[in-house]
């Protein structure tokens, strides 16, 4: 009799529990997503979908599936309820889509597509057979293969759902957010950077000059957040001056060659902090002539005088997408330990930079 009593009145609050309208079932859905559980979180946006009577808010639903089945692994059901979603905002006259969402979508698409054909690949790959517990033997019966159970990798990948108001109307309505997709690179990672430098070189006065650098490394996270790349930097500095014996214009340079060592912490989803220590070799050239105001006495040299340089540097990034970035550098410091020949003053060769640039990742 008890467990009757418990049964009727459990009943009706596990009902009342359940989601009843088109929004609880978002939020339910998007709760899913947020804990990680794609499977439930696809379902909830699903009994949205069939609940839902605005025209214009049941494409959002779809597209929300998609995405949960993409950071779920299933490649195949992604990419059919991407195209639900497109064929859906086909018929929205209202609020149609902008040409680069669509692009957005299919490319997706296209990726979802060619995961399925690589799962599929992957499931057909020698031995297709099972193992025997027995005898150690293959059985046979069926295949066995590896299915990746993750989305996009590693934890710094941050998708957003949609909250139900796609965007692309050109009446006056809010655009909602994009959805963010942010990937970790895999295989390379470089940044450009261009901007001024300021050399000390004993009491010699020399005025700020362009500075350009080039830093390309292999990255390996180590955590959700933190990436860490090992590679090599180089920069160049043009360093104007006048010949004191014939007053010629030359130019000389500073040529810094390092192994790097770089490690990223993404703060936001978009926004990273960065810190840069290399150690190397700076090569200061064009100063063979006599009359150059950098050796003692002005005496020619025979080459490029090359040094230690050791450097560290600050950044921050913004990914434009998952291949592109900005990078601002507030400050590089570079030492070098001056070399014999230079002039007695000069204990070191040290610079401080300020750089802007742009880098690529993959």
């Amino acid at each position: 009799m008890r467990t009757l009593v418990c049964a009727s009145l459990l009943v009706p609050m596990l009902a009342l529990a359940q989601p009843k309208t088109p929004d609880d079932w978002y939020k339910e859905g998007e709760t899913q997503y947020n804990l990680g559980n794609f499977d439930k979180a696809a379902d909830a946006f699903k009994q949205g979908f069939t609940l839902e009577t605005v025209e214009s808010k049941k494409a959002a639903y779809l597209y929300n599936v998609a995405q949960a089945y993409r950071q779920g692994g299933k490649c195949k059901d992604a990419a059919f309820f991407y195209k639900r979603y497109l064929s859906l905002k086909d018929e929205d006259t209202a609020k149609p889509l902008k040409p680069e969402k669509r692009a957005e979508i299919e490319a997706r698409i296209t990726e979802q597509e060619d995961c399925a054909k690589a799962l599929e690949a992957n499931a057909q790959k020698p031995p297709v057979n099972t193992l025997s517990p027995t005898d150690g033997q293959g059985s046979g019966h069926g295949s066995a293969a590896t299915v990746p159970t993750g989305g996009s990798g590693s934890g710094a990948t941050v998708a957003q759902v949609d909250k139900g108001n796609d965007e692309g109307s050109d009446g006056g309505e809010e655009t909602p957010e994009t959805p963010t997709v942010i990937v970790p690179p895999k295989l390379f990672s470089a940044r450009f950077d261009g901007g001024a430098s300021k050399i000390s070189a004993g009491n010699l006065t020399v005025p700020v000059q362009a500075t350009f650098s080039l830093i390309a490394g292999y990255p390996v996270y180590v955590q959700d957040k933190l990436e860490i790349d090992a590679g090599i930097a180089g920069t160049f500095t043009p360093l104007p001056y006048v010949n004191t014996m014939t007053n010629e214009k030359k130019t000389a340079q500073f040529i810094s060659v390092l192994a790097d060592a770089g490690a990223t912490y993404m703060v936001m989803p978009r926004i990273g902090v960065r810190g840069d220590l290399g150690v190397g070799a700076l090569i200061f050239g064009g100063i063979s002539d006599q009359g150059n105001p950098f050796t003692d006495m002005g005496a020619p040299t025979s080459g490029a005088l090359t040094m230690l340089a050791v450097r560290a540097a600050v950044s921050a990034d913004y990914l434009i997408n998952s291949n592109i970035f900005v990078t601002i550098t507030p400050v590089a410091f570079t030492y070098s330990p001056a070399k014999s020949g230079l002039r007695p003053e000069i204990s070191s060769l040290t610079r401080l930079d300020f750089m802007a640039g742009i880098g690529y990742r993959m």
